[in-house]
């Protein structure tokens, strides 16, 4: 009988193999086949590629274990995490979360790989005069922190939109304090990094722009009516996609008399952003791609490059079950379907409700 020696493979057919694995768990079963595997994918670059979106669910109870599950093979994964217990988590597209704690304390941290960065106190940024429990700053107060990039990227950048969504800072890995950012007069929506420039949405109709030292630049009407009736809310989520800005506003029905969530979702509208000709247009496909918005940093990734994925999908979680109003059963979860304007619930079962903690889409990176 003829036996193969798998460990002797030519690295560049490893390499071939090892960037065709779009989950994460294959990347971690491939580099355990040997050590010679292990290897040659780290020195082929492939330690720090990401994967498809995990959905980090809520905390159970007084846990350490956090499930994190797939959408995309409807996989769940436990993974203890003692650093993220009792803490207030955002997701994002870059493998790190940011954590906020009763003790006011922040971080960055890749729940795969446990790396661990500090941010400033947020708390003691000039434009608060805080009147605040700890416990009450991470359930409400700040309402979402959002990372432009991975930390070891000069381009990192981090924001947070706190104090009733009425203001915003930002800052970076290694500063000592957060910087405010001036001139909001709305309600915050979401905030985005684009081609070295800040950028946010209010609830008055206005994107914001600002430079990188926190300078406002101009101020762009974003037009579309929010004259809705008391039973429909709105929030607008920014996101690139292919390169270029878009809005995505998210409908929801008020069904506190009636059902739970309190909040239910049942349409998105997409806008394409012109931002140098200060013009906004309605589209009605994002053609190869999906988004992903809700306790997150908005993102998106093409179908092309990873087939699991569906295309012309926008992928949601819930903004406000948990802190905004009580959990009675389930979460706002699902994926819209731009084609045929649908909605499919995501994982409404088994799923605990927390006062603080919301589940949140993530990118995994291993590195």
């Amino acid at each position: 009988m003829v036996t193969s020696d798998w460990c002797k493979l030519p690295v560049e057919l490893l390499g071939l193999i090892a960037s065709r694995l779009h989950f994460a768990e294959d990347w971690v079963r491939f580099g355990a086949v040997c050590k010679a595997w292990r290897i040659c994918v780290i020195q082929n670059g492939n330690s720090s590629r990401s994967f498809l979106p995990w959905l980090m669910l809520p905390q159970r109870k007084d846990e350490s274990l956090r499930r994190f599950y797939s959408p995309f093979n409807c996989k769940s994964y436990d993974i203890c995490l003692p650093d993220v217990l009792d803490k207030r988590c955002w997701g994002s597209s870059h493998g790190w979360l940011v954590t906020l704690g009763a003790n006011f304390e922040m971080h960055l941290l890749n729940p795969l790989s446990r790396g661990q960065i500090s941010l400033p106190p947020l708390h003691k940024c000039p434009n608060l005069n805080l009147v605040c429990t700890g416990k009450s700053f991470r359930d409400s107060f700040v309402y979402k922190v959002i990372l432009s990039a991975s930390p070891s990227s000069s381009d990192c950048v981090i924001f947070a939109i706190y104090s009733d969504n009425w203001k915003m800072a930002f800052t970076k890995p290694g500063d000592v304090a957060w910087t405010p950012l001036s001139c909001i007069h709305g309600h915050v929506d979401d905030a985005m990094c684009h081609d070295g420039k800040f950028y946010a949405i209010d609830t008055f109709g206005e994107i914001l722009m600002w430079d990188l030292a926190g300078s406002l630049l101009k101020r762009i009407a974003f037009p579309p009516s929010r004259d809705l009736d008391n039973l429909v809310y709105a929030t607008t989520y920014l996101v690139e996609v292919n390169g270029q800005i878009y809005a995505i506003m998210r409908l929801l029905f008020d069904t506190r008399i009636t059902d739970t969530p309190c909040l239910t979702t049942w349409c998105f509208k997409i806008y394409n952003l012109d931002i140098c000709n200060d013009k906004c247009e309605e589209v009605k496909s994002l053609g190869d791609w999906s988004i992903f918005v809700g306790n997150n940093h908005s993102f998106s990734i093409p179908s092309s490059t990873y087939p699991e994925c569906e295309s012309n999908c926008i992928y949601f979680t819930d903004d406000f079950s948990g802190v905004h109003y009580s959990v009675v059963h389930g979460y706002d979860m699902g994926i819209y379907r731009v084609q045929n304007l649908s909605v499919q619930p995501l994982l409404q079962e088994d799923v605990s409700d927390s006062a603080f903690s919301l589940p949140l889409w993530i990118i995994p990176i291993l590195s």
